[in-house]
């Protein structure tokens, strides 16, 4: 059977199409690309100062082999844009000059910077070779306030459940944000000046890892496979779109010349740690293990590469909640034959928990008198009692209840950087 024109034409417009929207979608790439790479930038001198034009500028990556060649311009200037970060050897030649070897010129992550290459008279034969901790680099034309966690914190510092972005809490301006780090919706985990932790914009590689619905972390980078990332706090670019708190962009590992991997394991159990001392029974269950490993090396040598690491955490316990750990002075103003009704609560707001029996002996006594004031405060010593350090964790109060509009005025207590929804 002999397919029909038009069938084939479908076909080929299909086929057209799709190569149009890979097109796209690999410029799109490139582009975001920008956030996870760096850029070197610099001017190629003589020793009296004076530009050399023409230079042949390389950079060679110390890991992979990957070389970028640029020829500088009239004025003695180039630029080599786009480099992975890493460890690179900056070769410069020009007629009439030696050649000139640096090494190694680390380049992190979002960097742009400046680098003077001075080349010595001579004949191209000759090699000088200048230690990359001796040439000063320099950032020029960078506005944002930015800071990089390299792969030496990572691999060395203690970190709480292995998330590798919790080094961010190391700068002055990162605090540690109270949102569900796991389920449906995490946060990131990290709030950056004082902005939630949904405000802060998360790029692995380039590509956005938020969720653009609810501003959540679509999931984790094992911390094996993180090699570096910088967190931008201030005045970054438009290119990193539409964050409001900061900016994290990480890179992983892409794998080197050389074969590299690792076995890893940690555990917690019951045996081996103290009983929980909230724990409601005496033996709880208890079991929580992490592991997992790493594989990198060559496919193609100086060409092409790969990286794969695997992670797992695995829980084994139970969950506990008990409001009867404090004895008899526990829910003691839920009774309502012995107990007065604290004037302006709604039905739901009257059962105070976790309140021992001097506190509740405190309030009768104050409800007892019948002067309003007294009333007032029992109402606010009640609350704040019962759900205080709830209260202070969170900036809002379980027990809300509405303003009776007559017996105490309204009140709204302020807790830095929130607001209280308790009493009025």
């Amino acid at each position: 059977m002999k397919a029909s024109p038009f069938r084939i034409s479908a076909i080929v417009g299909r086929f057209i199409s799709l190569a149009i929207l890979m097109i796209l979608s690999a410029s799109a790439i490139f582009a975001q690309a920008q956030v996870s790479t760096a850029d070197l930038n610099g001017t190629v001198v003589d020793p009296n100062g004076a530009v050399v034009a023409g230079a042949t500028v390389t950079a060679r990556s110390s890991a992979t082999g990957i070389t970028r060649t640029v020829t500088a311009n009239d004025s003695g200037e180039f630029s080599i844009i786009g480099l992975p970060p890493g460890d690179y050897e900056v070769t410069v030649e020009a007629a009439t000059f030696k050649k000139t070897v640096i090494s190694p010129v680390k380049l992190t992550v979002g960097q742009s910077v400046s680098l003077e290459a001075k080349l010595e008279l001579g004949t191209q034969d000759v090699i000088v070779t200048v230690p990359g901790d001796s040439v000063e680099l320099i950032e020029t034309t960078r506005t944002s306030v930015a800071n990089t966690i390299d792969q030496e914190r990572i691999e060395n510092l203690p970190i709480n459940e292995r998330s590798a972005t919790g080094f961010a809490l190391t700068l002055s301006t990162v605090g540690r944000d109270n949102g569900r780090p796991i389920g449906p919706a995490p946060t990131s985990g990290i709030n950056v000046g004082g902005q939630r932790g949904r405000s802060t914009q998360v790029n692995v590689d380039g590509a956005d890892f938020t969720d653009n619905s609810v501003n959540a972390a679509r999931s984790t980078v094992s911390q094996e496979a993180v090699q570096e990332y910088q967190v931008n706090t201030n005045s970054y670019t438009a290119e990193f779109g539409r964050a409001t708190g900061g900016v994290v962009n990480v890179v992983t590992k892409r794998g080197t010349n050389e074969w590299t991997g690792n076995v890893f394991g940690f555990i917690r159990d019951k045996s081996i740690q103290a009983r929980n001392a909230f724990a409601p029974i005496d033996k709880p269950d208890f079991r929580r293990t992490q592991y997992g490993a790493t594989l990198g090396g060559p496919i193609i040598k100086d060409k092409i590469f790969f990286f794969t690491a695997f992670e797992r955490r695995q829980r084994d316990e139970s969950g506990f909640f008990t409001s009867n750990v404090l004895g008899d002075g526990v829910n003691a103003l839920t009774s309502s034959a012995t107990i007065p009704v604290i004037p302006g609560l709604n039905p739901v707001a009257r059962t105070f928990n976790n309140l021992t029996a001097s506190q509740a002996q405190f309030i009768n006594t104050l409800i007892g008198t019948g002067v309003a004031a007294n009333v007032c405060a029992a109402r606010a010593y009640a609350f704040f009692a019962s759900s205080g350090g709830q209260t202070a964790l969170t900036g809002i109060n379980p027990l809300t209840s509405p303003n009776d509009g007559s017996l105490c005025p309204a009140v709204s207590p302020i807790l830095p950087g929130r607001s209280v929804r308790g009493f009025y």
